[in-house]
């Protein structure tokens, strides 16, 4: 399995100087499988750069979209993934149960107002509503994909997806803090023993009890779950939109001297657009091209 970031930021894109190291796109992850069989969870504006490099390394573009939830953050960059525009592509979309509603309105609803001049029906690409993940587990080339609903205004999904002896855990726009669907040991249970753990981290400690509901955890929750699940590797997502790149590290710093005070052997990194992470081996190879940077409450 191979897992590519294409969109690490929460909320709205960043662009800019500040930036540059772990992107200012909003939340788009690539995920490959061992048969070839390619999976993108959200459509944030990373998506954007990954239609690009579709559009020059496949023939035809066939995927799996899976939505975590409808937030306009991660699926602004729709309207913008090239391989949408053509006759030889198809997306199934699964998920979030009013996941291709909500794939509809980004076209559909702003047209009358002129935010956007194509409409849904307009797309010249096959594009299907599977609503499985909904009603439980789905497998896929062997690989089995579970859903957990997170903690989060409106609802979101956590995704599990076990290929062979080797599991990746997806959880973005969660607040661990907030138990409303599921408590604290639920969430242990879903996550334990996982190779990778991608898990939002979009406050400080102490900036997390001024933002109680808005729908996202604190790198010191994110932490704890992952110590608690025996996690092999964590790493941080959904970064703040005004935090620099200089602060995110400044987070991975603490991050790693807390779990080391747990004396956990638990390594942690903070997401960055184009790393790219292979399961067993989880050592991130890093793209060395300058990263295209594009990122509130309950987004």
């Amino acid at each position: 399995m191979e897992i590519k970031f294409w969109g690490t930021r929460g909320s709205i894109p960043s662009p800019g100087p500040q930036t540059l190291e772990f992107g200012g796109n909003t939340t788009c992850l690539e995920v490959v499988l061992a048969s070839g069989r390619r999976l993108i969870i959200d459509a944030g504006t990373g998506i954007r750069p990954l239609g690009d490099h579709l559009q020059t390394h496949v023939a035809s573009v066939r995927l799996h979209l899976l939505l975590t939830h409808n937030h306009w953050d991660h699926l602004m960059g729709l309207p913008f993934f090239a391989p949408i525009y053509r006759e030889d592509t198809e997306i199934m979309v699964d998920g979030w149960p009013l996941a291709f509603q909500a794939l509809r309105r980004v076209f559909d609803d702003h047209k009358g107002d002129g935010f956007f001049p194509v409409a849904w029906d307009e797309l010249q690409s096959r594009r299907t509503f599977i609503n499985r993940l909904a009603r439980g587990p789905l497998t896929l080339d062997e690989v089995r994909i579970d859903t957990i609903p997170l903690n989060h205004p409106q609802g979101s999904l956590g995704y599990r997806f076990r290929e062979g002896d080797h599991t990746l855990v997806f959880f973005t726009d969660h607040e661990l803090g907030m138990e409303k669907w599921h408590r604290f040991e639920d969430f242990v249970q879903f996550v334990r023993g996982c190779d990778l753990l991608i898990h939002d981290a979009q406050y400080l400690p102490e900036e997390i009890e001024e933002h109680r509901g808005w729908g996202h955890s604190s790198f010191e929750e994110a932490l704890r779950l992952a110590v608690e699940a025996e996690v092999k590797h964590l790493v941080l997502t959904h970064h703040d939109p005004s935090r620099s790149d200089a602060q995110v590290r400044d987070i991975v710093k603490r991050a790693r001297k807390q779990a080391a005070a747990h004396k956990s052997t638990l390594r942690i990194d903070a997401a960055r657009e184009h790393d790219i992470f292979h399961l067993p081996e989880l050592v991130p190879v890093k793209n060395r091209r300058p990263a295209p940077s594009a990122g509130s409450r309950g987004q």
